[in-house]
Parts: structure tokens; sequence; C-alpha cells
């Protein structure tokens, strides 16, 4: 009897720690799946709320809508590259437009001159404008004795006796420069003959023939020989000639011709 009590207390231990561990086990594997299936749940939500949020359609462009927007933004940038390159081009026009007016107007004026009159070559000869003896020399070193002042100065022109009323001749072609009366000089005439010469006329009558502006031959009168201001009375009547090449003053007696009558 008491081996059967022994038995029984055994089996009855070990049913009972099988029982638990069952139930351990069972407890276990439940609880297990409801995590699992909690995970899987908040996993679902998550990629739910993270990929299918509801979205505002009106928001949405449609693929026409987007291919015009970018048209037109490529528009509006070439506009803009082309607005800067017409202003870059604009600003860099108006000097160039105006050198080539300045060349264009220098060679038209250089040819309209060639159409006025002949320029005087510096390898040319001038005519007499009148025919008389030199009273007074050219001398722009020790200068010559004036009859008149009594004393000695320089002289940039030459004097050639004349009679009043003689006519007094361009030296070669050219145009009228000037016409003006000096205390000294008297009434006197200004030829431009171009490339730089130019011949002045002075102790003329005060009607001279020519006004400025006027282009002359070679030979034409321009006026007449006057009575001497108070300056020259000493030499006579006369004519008082100067010739310039580039506002120099040259010995007249070396561009004349060596014919003098």
């Amino acid at each position: 009897m008491n081996n059967d009590n022994n038995f029984f207390k055994k089996n009855g231990f070990s049913i009972a720690l099988c029982s638990f561990i069952a139930i351990a086990i069972v407890a276990s594997l439940y609880f297990s799946y409801n995590s699992f299936t909690d995970e899987n749940n908040q996993i679902a939500k998550t990629e739910e709320e993270t990929y299918f949020e509801p979205v505002n359609k009106s928001d949405v462009k449609s693929y026409k809508e987007t291919e015009k927007i970018t048209e037109i933004t490529s528009q509006v940038t070439e506009n803009k590259q082309s607005l800067k390159e017409t202003t870059t081009t604009k600003v860099e026009e108006p000097k160039t437009e105006t050198t080539t007016k300045e060349a264009t107007s220098n060679n038209s004026q250089a040819k309209e001159d060639d159409k006025i009159f002949s320029l005087f070559d510096d390898e040319q000869e001038m005519s007499w404008p009148v025919f008389g003896n030199i009273v007074s020399p050219f001398d722009m070193t020790t200068g010559v004795y004036d009859k008149t002042l009594e004393q000695y100065k320089v002289s940039d022109s030459i004097c050639i006796s004349a009679p009043v009323g003689t006519d007094v001749k361009a030296t070669a072609e050219g145009m009228v420069e000037n016409i003006f009366v000096d205390e000294e000089l008297g009434q006197t005439v200004v030829i431009n003959h171009g490339n730089g010469w130019v011949s002045t006329y002075s102790q003329l009558e005060e009607n001279v023939s020519v006004a400025v502006g006027d282009v002359v031959k070679e030979g034409q009168a321009i006026g007449k020989i006057a009575e001497p201001s108070k300056y020259g009375v000493a030499l006579g009547p006369h004519l008082d000639f100067k010739v310039l090449k580039d506002d120099t003053p040259k010995d007249p007696t070396e561009i004349l011709t060596q014919e003098n009558e």
C-alpha cells in the first residue's frame, strides 16, 4: 500500500510538472503569436501612412501642363539671353558706326577738294603775282633794313614793286581762305592751295575781286595794288607777298618760277 502511494506521488508530480511545462509552452506561443501579429499590423500601418497618404488631386499638374511650363521657362531663358546679346551689340555699335561715318566723311571731303581745285604739289612752282623789282627781300635770320621804320627786322615775305592799280594774280589754284584789313599790311587776301601751302597778298585796294570761299585759278586777278600803308610808305607802291608751308614761312623766290617780267 505504501508502495502504491509512493508511485502515485511520483507520477502525480511528473504529471503536474509536464502540465506546467505544456501550459508554459502554449502561453509562450500565444504571446509570441500576438506579438508577431501586432508587429505586422504596425508595419502595415506605417507603410500605409507612408505610401498611401491621401493627396489633393487639384495640386497635381498633368503631363501636358508640366510640359507647357517647361517650354515657357525655356523660352523665357532664351529671350533673356537674346536680350543680353542684343544689348551688348547695341552698346558697341555706335562707336563703330561713328568711326565709319567719320572715315567716310573725311574721304568724301578729300575727294570733294580734288574736284574743287588741283592741290599744290611740293615739286610745283608758283607763278608771279605781279612783275617788278623786289624792294624788300625775305630774311628770317639776320633781318633786313626797314626804310620806313629805319631799323633792321626779320622779314617773312617779299615786297614786289608795282604801280597802283596793277592787277594782282593768284600764283596757283586754290580757295580764298580769308580776307582782312591789317594796319601794317593793309587789305589782305589769303589763298589756301592745299597740302599745307598758303599764299598771302597784302597792300591791296579795298575792293578786291574775290570773296571768302571762292575757288581761283592760277593767274586769276584777285585785286589791285593800292597806295602803301604808313608802315611801308618808304618802299612806294608794292605787293607784300608771303608763302607758308604747314604754317612755316618759305622764301617765295624759291617757290616762284624764274621768270619775272
